[in-house]
């Protein structure tokens, strides 16, 4: 008795050496693309290709449970594809079934993102280049058109890339503009040698097109918007090529007319959706006259703008009573917007300022040190959904004026006046 007792424990824990080493065979419908200890927990089907969703579960010693791992794994014509994929996603609107996965990498230098789809009876598994900064975004691009996606890359060496089909052909975007930030895709020019980039694609305020050669284009302003980037570009702009044979952006006849200022120069910093309207009736409205200068130095001009595209007028200039020594385009309370560097001092500038605004009976705050209370009072608005109210206020010993579509600075900058756009908004309709 003890001797079969002693029989059946030897049998046992050779058993459970074989399970360990051997592990549980595959079983069901899809046991003949299975490996030991895997299972389905899910199948979808994407044309003639099967997206089998499995697990993995080896068995321990001494255990019938240990640490799982899940993966996918695409079918085609009962042969496997694409062995193990961290994950899969079929691109609905690609014209023909495909599929998205994400392959394990025998190499850093190697892409992990991967096409599956059909040529002439055939599965294809295509690489696709993913530039020099890779694919970190563990979502699958953004649908941005029929058979069209964009995988975004916003802090690296280049804007992403884009994916079409079909025939399979990708992208990589050139760099936009850094400061300001205007670098997220709002628009492709038709043979892709062109890209329009946007500060913001819920908010836009400027746009700035470059070339896939990566040179980058002056940045256009726009009136502020809370409508979608894409949408409004394909709304406003259309693309034509220049004298130089480069891809441009120019407006749309349907879009609204320039109107009648003043004071083109100062109307930016009283009424700012007509000032930023005029501008961008045509891309150089606001600076025809102007060149633009080389910045050696770009930390000189830290005026909490960051770093500015400069510009020097041609012929002798004036705005606010004063003369004009440069015009920036910077950031301004999460947008970018034209600033004023001027010869005179604070107190002038200040006292025509407020004397344009009361001319021309606009309401506004001001000037000196501003509460967010008055500022939501004012324009009624909710301070937790408008992050630029704290830039307004965030610097009391400086004079400021607040209007229904800008907030200004006025403050004393190299024996002169910097006049700063702290933030700019749509007007409330």
């Amino acid at each position: 008795m003890h001797f079969v007792r002693l029989l059946n424990l030897f049998l046992f824990a050779t058993c459970c050496v074989l399970l360990s080493a051997c592990g549980r065979p595959p079983s069901g419908p899809y046991a003949n693309w299975l490996y030991n200890d895997e299972s389905v927990l899910s199948v979808a089907q994407e044309g003639p290709f099967t997206i089998l969703n499995i697990e993995h579960r080896p068995r321990g010693w001494g255990s019938f449970s240990g640490t799982g791992s899940r993966f996918d794994r695409i079918l085609y014509q009962a042969k496997i594809v694409v062995k193990e994929a961290r994950a899969t996603e079929a691109w609905k609107d690609a014209g023909q079934p495909a599929i998205f996965a994400d392959v394990y990498s025998d190499s850093d230098s190697d892409s992990r993102l991967n096409l599956v789809y059909e040529r002439n009876g055939k599965a294809l598994v295509k690489r696709i280049d993913e530039g020099k900064d890779g694919w970190s975004n563990p979502v699958f691009g953004e649908s941005i058109g029929p058979g069209l996606r964009y995988f975004s890359n916003l802090n690296g060496r280049t804007q992403g890339f884009l994916v079409r089909a079909f025939p399979v052909d990708v992208k990589v975007l050139p760099l936009g503009p850094q400061d300001p930030a205007i670098w997220q895709l709002a628009g492709i020019a038709p043979d892709w040698k062109a890209f329009a980039y946007t500060d913001d694609l819920e908010a836009p305020a400027v746009f700035s097109v470059v070339q896939a050669d990566a040179r980058i284009g002056e940045p256009i302003p726009i009136p502020a918007t809370h409508v979608q980037a894409r949408t409004w570009f394909n709304a406003q702009f259309k693309w034509q090529k220049n004298t130089a044979g480069r891809w441009d952006i120019v407006r749309l006849s349907t879009m609204p007319s320039p109107v009648k200022t003043i004071d083109a120069l100062e109307e930016l910093f009283l009424n700012a959706d007509v000032g930023y309207r005029n501008c961008f009736a045509n891309s150089s409205a606001c600076r025809i006259g102007w060149r633009r200068e080389a910045v050696k130095d770009p930390d000189a001009y830290y005026c909490e703008c960051y770093h500015p595209f400069v510009f020097k007028a041609l012929q002798p200039t004036q705005a606010f009573g004063a003369n004009v020594r440069e015009m920036w385009y910077s950031r301004a309370g999460g947008r970018s917007a034209y600033d004023l560097v001027l010869d005179a001092p604070p107190e002038k500038v200040r006292n025509e300022l407020r004397k344009r605004l009361d001319e021309r009976h606009l309401d506004y705050l001001g000037p000196g040190p501003i509460s967010d209370e008055s500022i939501e009072a004012f324009l009624n608005e909710d301070r937790s959904r408008n992050d630029w109210i704290y830039a307004v206020s965030g610097k009391p010993e400086s004079i400021q004026f607040v209007t229904p579509t800008v907030a200004v600075r006025v403050e004393a900058y190299e024996h002169g006046t910097l006049l700063q756009t702290i933030a700019r908004y749509p007007a409330k309709q």
